[in-house]
This record gives C-alpha cells, structure tokens and sequence, in this order.
C-alpha cells in the first residue's frame, strides 16, 4: 500500500512539474506584437518606437537587392527613416492585405504606397515579408521580397542573394 501511495505522490508531482514547464514556455503574443508593429510602420513617425521591435543582433535579408544587414546599429542606418530626403505622398506608409501568422513566424503581403525621395515620386511597391521572432518578442530575422521599380536596383553591382544558401 505505502509504494502506491508513493507512486501516486511521485506521479502527481511529475504532472504539475510538466504543465508548470508548459506555462513557463508560454509563447510570445506574437498577434498583438505584429498588430502594434505594422501600426507603428504604417504610420512611420516613430523611428525608436519601430526599432524597439527588434532585437540587437536582427539579421535583415532583402532578396531582391541582395543586401544582408547584421545588427540593429547597422539595421538602422539601413531604413534610415529620418533621412529628410523622404516623404510620403500617403497618409499612410504601407497597406497589407494578407497574413498568416504561426507561433514565432508571421509572413506578410502587402504594398508600400507611393513616396518622393528628394524630388523624385516613387509608385505604390508589393512586398512580402518573413519576420522571426525570439522568446522576448524580438524580431530576431526579417526576410525581404520587395518589388522595388527597375530604377532602384542596380542588376549589374548588387550582391547575391543566392550565396547566403547553406550547402
């Protein structure tokens, strides 16, 4: 009788040992992380409101230009929002009209509207966006698939997106 008791005692404190760690791993709201991202992105005033998404060693991948950025400080002067070159003929900076989100990865579609950069009037661009985030509700990736105007990408001079490819 007493090794059933005991047994009945070890089986029960291995349960809660189990949903205990279940709830410590608890997964990030990544809905209401994305919701508040994309609404700070939209509105593109707050350059250190839009950083504080991202984690310090985020690793930018933009596919079509080829360009690989590792860091925020570097991820920064990347976008470079504040640049006074920049201006939005919108109210808004982005429009998105699908997205799926699973656990840690939201894949996003949509299209960034039209701007002026100095003097130049740049057309309404499609994207598709992968962002991955960590435990703390970072974006720790973000992959890139802009359809940027012939004009912005130099085919000859950019690198290659196709290196990055692990053999």
């Amino acid at each position: 009788m007493k090794s059933k008791t005991i047994k009945l005692i070890f089986q029960t404190f291995f349960l809660f040992g189990i949903l205990s760690c279940s709830t410590e791993n608890k997964s990030i709201n990544t809905d209401a992380i994305v919701t508040e991202y994309y609404t700070t992105y939209q509105k593109r005033s707050d350059f250190e409101k839009f950083l504080h998404f991202y984690d310090e060693n985020i690793i930018l991948e933009d596919i079509i230009n080829g360009d690989r950025i590792i860091g925020k400080a570097a991820f920064a002067d990347f976008f470079n929002w504040n640049n006074p070159n920049f201006s939005r003929t919108d109210t808004t900076a982005l429009v998105i009209y699908d997205q799926i989100i699973e656990g840690n990865k939201v894949v996003t579609q949509g299209y960034f509207t039209e701007f002026k950069w100095g003097e130049t009037t740049f057309e309404a661009m499609h994207f598709t966006t992968i962002l991955t985030f960590n435990e703390q509700g970072k974006i720790i990736k973000q992959v890139d698939w802009i359809n940027y105007p012939a004009s912005l990408v130099d085919y000859e001079n950019r690198s290659n997106a196709n290196e990055w490819i692990i053999n």
